[in-house]
């Protein structure tokens, strides 16, 4: 005899296999989908649930090719990519944010997914001891963000984190030259203290630089 908990289980599959959202995401007609990855999406930014934005990508993935290039393309591009965002997959919605703004650098999203792309990049950032490609595609995206919306309403948040990944960078650099002078290789640790000064002139580790130096 089947369990309790087994068919409740096998219940809860039968209708979720039914759901309207199920019976969208087989049909081959690319309308519903659209209409209903909109749908999914705006509630996902009125309740904040998670699975709003995982079932909006499942959508889209299956009609994106089919709409670029057309209105709706430019609408549901911008969907795609802040879904992602949404998500806190920051790898895949800079990545989709940078597309878009390639795409549509007219479109009136184009700074909202400018800044976007850039943050993302600042979210996924590493620690100051690790490797920072992240952290300079970050800075650039950020400068570029600045100089192209010098009015846009994110250009304050932008020089904030902007701040940060700089400041990220000096102290990279200032633990570098410092781990020279802690192992007596100070012919290394002079050169890299000269380039750090050089490099980082207004930065609050320049006092301890000089004094290493």
């Amino acid at each position: 005899m089947m369990r309790k908990s087994s068919v409740v289980i096998l219940i809860a599959l039968i209708i979720s296999s039914c759901s309207p959202y199920q019976k969208v995401l087989k049909n081959e007609e690319i309308k519903p989908k659209y209409e209903m990855a909109v749908k999914l999406y705006e509630e996902g930014l009125e309740t904040g649930k998670n699975n709003r934005f995982k079932k909006t990508l499942q959508l889209l993935e299956q009609i994106l090719p089919q709409y670029r290039g057309t209105p709706q393309g430019e609408k549901i591009s911008f969907i795609y990519a802040d879904s992602y965002y949404q998500l806190e997959d920051y790898f895949d919605a800079g990545y989709q944010f940078e597309r878009f703004t390639k795409a549509y650098p007219t479109s009136e999203k184009a700074g909202e997914a400018a800044f976007k792309s850039a943050k993302s990049y600042y979210y996924v950032s590493p620690r100051y001891s690790l490797d920072q490609t992240e952290t300079y595609k970050g800075i650039e995206k950020l400068q570029d963000y600045i100089t192209r919306y010098p009015d846009g309403e994110n250009v304050a948040e932008a020089n904030t984190l902007l701040s940060e990944l700089r400041e990220k960078l000096e102290k990279k650099a200032f633990e570098i030259a410092r781990q020279y002078y802690h192992i007596e290789d100070y012919k290394a640790s002079i050169a890299a203290m000269d380039n750090f000064i050089e490099s980082y002139p207004g930065s609050k580790y320049i006092e301890s630089a000089y004094f290493i130096n």
